[in-house]
């Protein structure tokens, strides 16, 4: 079992994390964010940068909140793949 320690720890990394990208991307990304790429390279689907950087943000911090609260390593995944959508957000975009 995972101590309450080490969770607070997990959840104060992966929301800094993701607070850490946001304000990153905030200023150095364009004011539309490409979201998606089509198969011949091609912008697939756009956002604004608010919109296209507040997604991974909640999505990150919800799952990061959640796996702290009830310790289900399902939560813990998908917070850290909200952090992996930062990361491909600043690939499609710079």
């Amino acid at each position: 079992m995972r101590t309450q320690k080490n969770k607070i720890f997990v959840l104060i990394a992966t929301i800094s994390a993701a607070v850490i990208f946001s304000v990153i991307g905030y200023i150095l990304l364009p004011k539309t964010l490409t979201m998606q790429i089509t198969l011949n390279g091609e912008n697939g689907t756009t956002l604004p940068k608010v919109a296209g950087l507040a997604i991974p943000l909640g999505i990150t911090s919800l799952l990061s909140y959640l796996y702290y609260k009830y310790d289900n390593i399902k939560n813990l995944v998908g917070s850290l793949i909200g952090i992996l959508v930062f990361i491909l957000i600043f690939i499609f975009n710079l």
